[in-house]
């Protein structure tokens, strides 16, 4: 029987020979049984390609026609050419997480031993990056210029209710509850279902948009597509003119509006354990790093 993966993804896979190939499309399908994401699965086809290309010489031959005979100096001399490029130490991270995995499938199917790549070998160090928050003075500066009715709701969904970019896109009408103020938001990163309260300038933003735009299936549809809704690369496209308008940094991206909700309501008195089912978070350590006190509040009284 053909592997479900085999008409999605092989002609990403054709620089490597037919007959590795089908090593590879198993992998994914069984990601997919798993309920690993898309975007996962896009990321495992993206690293091997491009630890190929990194590979020069008989390696690179080597790899093309069998990933099989990779080794622990292949890995080791991708990252120092990721490094090389300038690229940070958790970008650099998440790609050998994936091979790390790739080749534990391989292993476990009995066609390599031992593992080159292992959990803790390479391992690299990557920093503890808190999240960039825009100041109440941006915001103030930023959000008296969106007049357009789509974009404010948009905005106002990740600014106070700590959804994410992509989460906002693919939001369906029926997902809310007018009666209860909130709204819905199912199989969210990490696959975790939520309830979100909206705060009163977002339902208010929400009805006037229902009173004069025709409704289709999702809050935020796509401009390009009918029944499809908006992607975070255009969101992510809407906010720039607003920002620049603004005199805003080049930084200040949708996200920073998500990063900017969670530390109001902690330095609010919001508990971490509240924090943690709004944001959508598997592990309450991950809500303690995204909330980050103000150094007002952390200063003794």
């Amino acid at each position: 029987m053909d592997c479900p993966m085999t008409a999605k993804y092989p002609s990403a896979l054709t620089c490597f020979s037919a007959q590795h190939q089908p090593r590879i499309l198993p992998s994914l399908a069984l990601l997919a049984t798993r309920h690993a994401a898309a975007t996962t699965l896009a990321a495992v086809v993206t690293t091997l390609t491009a630890l190929r290309h990194q590979l020069t010489g008989a390696r690179h031959l080597a790899r093309t026609e069998d990933l099989t005979q990779t080794t622990a100096q292949d890995s080791s001399a991708c990252i120092t050419a990721a490094q090389a490029s300038g690229l940070a130490p958790s970008t650099i991270h998440t790609p050998v997480g994936l091979l790390a995995g790739f080749l534990a499938y391989l292993r476990a199917e009995g066609q390599m031993t031992p593992p080159p790549v292992r959990r803790r070998r390479p391992r690299l160090l990557t920093p503890l990056v808190l999240p960039t928050p825009l100041p109440d003075a941006d915001l103030s500066a930023c959000f008296p210029g969106i007049e357009a009715v789509r974009d404010r709701r948009r905005f106002l969904c990740m600014r106070r209710g700590g959804v994410r970019v992509s989460a906002v896109g693919a939001l369906p009408w029926d997902a809310l509850d007018r009666c209860a103020g909130t709204v819905r938001i199912n199989r969210g990163t990490g696959h975790v279902d939520r309830i979100v309260s909206l705060a009163p300038d977002v339902e208010q933003a929400l009805e006037i948009w229902r009173a004069h735009a025709t409704l289709g299936l999702y809050l935020c549809p796509s401009p390009q597509r009918q029944s499809a809704h908006l992607f975070r690369s255009h969101s992510n496209g809407l906010m720039h003119p607003y920002r620049a308008a603004a005199g805003l940094p080049r930084h200040s991206s949708p996200p920073c509006l998500r990063h900017t909700c969670a530390p109001h309501l902690r330095n609010a008195g919001v508990s971490l354990e509240v924090l943690k089912a709004l944001l959508g978070h598997h592990s309450i350590a991950l809500t303690l790093r995204s909330t980050p006190r103000y150094d007002t509040t952390k200063k003794h009284p």
